[in-house]
């Protein structure tokens, strides 16, 4: 983890406009910020999948993290990770983050906005009593009526065929791969994509739809 956290540092270093780094805690935590703004940064390395088990040990010193990054930033991080940050609270993310974060002077707040507008979307749905993350791009979706549905947010201007295999590669099951912009469109090879897998290729409003039926 030294030796990823000293990347980061140095990365943070030679951008002139963003965040700087302030110093280091006896654990190991950057501390960085802007003229009137410092918390703490802990770095992961992990390059499969994010576990509680790998976060939980952040929080054990004096200096607690208020974000925590991994590199590489194409890492999943698993839902019970994810769930532990959010009750500390922290936050999760990549090295791009730690600018966004800043600017909030909230950094434990930090939420990724393209993912926090789908939760908040299904949460309102009327027939949708609760949502959780299975991982940082994908969502259970409880209902009222019917069984649950998990949905994979994929970001695609105009959702292809690959980026539906790749979705199933990289997250395994799912029943619903939605694309986060609300430009563009879903090919007709990502639809054939998704029905071969026993799912379906959706724009946001007919997501909404689906948590209906």
């Amino acid at each position: 983890m030294g030796n990823v956290t000293t990347w980061v540092a140095d990365r943070l270093a030679a951008d002139r406009h963003g965040v700087k780094v302030v110093g280091r805690t006896p654990e190991g935590l950057l501390v960085v910020g802007t003229d009137d703004y410092t918390f703490s940064v802990a770095v992961l390395g992990v390059q499969d999948i994010v576990q509680v088990s790998q976060v939980q040990p952040l929080f054990g010193g004096a200096n607690k993290p208020q974000l925590v990054i991994n590199v590489p930033s194409k890492t999943l991080w698993s839902g019970a990770a994810i769930d532990f940050l959010h009750s500390v609270p922290a936050a999760f993310g990549t090295m791009g983050d730690i600018d966004r974060a800043a600017y909030t002077k909230a950094a434990e707040s930090f939420r990724d906005k393209n993912m926090g507008f789908f939760i908040n979307a299904m949460e309102q749905h009327k027939n949708v009593s609760a949502v959780s993350y299975v991982y940082d791009s994908v969502f259970r979706a409880d209902r009222r009526i019917g069984p649950s549905v998990t949905v994979a947010v994929v970001g695609a201007y105009n959702l292809s065929a690959e980026d539906v295999r790749n979705a199933r590669a990289r997250v395994g099951h799912f029943d619903v791969v939605v694309k986060s912009s609300s430009h563009g469109a879903i090919t007709h090879q990502a639809a054939a994509a998704a029905e071969s897998m026993g799912a379906e290729a959706l724009t946001f409003g007919e997501l909404m739809q689906r948590l209906g039926k």
